[in-house]
């Protein structure tokens, strides 16, 4: 029952998150026979954690032209989360797999199983209601995630994409993870 619960949600999600930000569902449907549930969704190229992989394959050290396309992987990245935090949802498990790459090059977030709607939310404070413990991958998880109560807000996402970003430029995200846990050095 919670799987269905988790289809549920994530295809509520993509039919109200009809944007350029979010991969395109277009239709879906129970094959009789295997009773299977089937998505047809936008053909994408690749994952992030694909690309990144495949390019630090290819070019040991930053170049200014691998620079500018992760700059604007950045870009494009931070402008689909403002996208869906400005709709009230937070995604909760913002992840480079979660992140496509689509046929004309563009970012597209999927995976909105985890995704939450925070309803009557002011887009400054974005209001603190309850919420699911253990959402996410582990490794993008935000502390506050494991909190009791489990008040966390919208500025999880963020922390998830701060550690995406840093693994965009090369950056040691377990610097971000100690700043976080042990608080700024004096």
């Amino acid at each position: 029952m919670k799987l269905i619960n988790l289809v549920r949600v994530a295809l509520d999600s993509l039919v109200k998150l009809r944007s350029e930000f979010v991969i395109q569902y277009y239709y879906s449907w129970i094959d009789k026979k295997d009773n299977y549930l089937n998505i047809q969704m936008e053909l994408c190229f690749d994952n992030l954690t694909n690309v990144l992989k495949n390019m630090k394959s290819l070019v040991k050290e930053m170049n200014i032209t691998q620079f500018y396309i992760f700059y604007h992987i950045f870009r494009e990245l931070t402008e689909c989360v403002q996208y869906l935090h400005q709709k009230n949802i937070i995604h909760r498990d913002l992840k480079p797999d979660n992140v496509l790459i689509s046929m004309d090059g563009e970012i597209k977030l999927c995976d909105f199983g985890l995704a939450k709607e925070v309803r009557n939310c002011d887009l400054f404070l974005m209001s603190k209601p309850i919420h699911t413990a253990d959402v996410g991958d582990l490794s993008y998880q935000a502390p506050e995630v494991n909190s009791d109560p489990t008040d966390y807000d919208h500025k999880i996402d963020i922390y998830s994409l701060s550690l995406i970003v840093a693994q965009i430029f090369g950056f040691d995200t377990n610097d971000i993870k100690n700043e976080v846990n042990t608080g700024p050095e004096n």
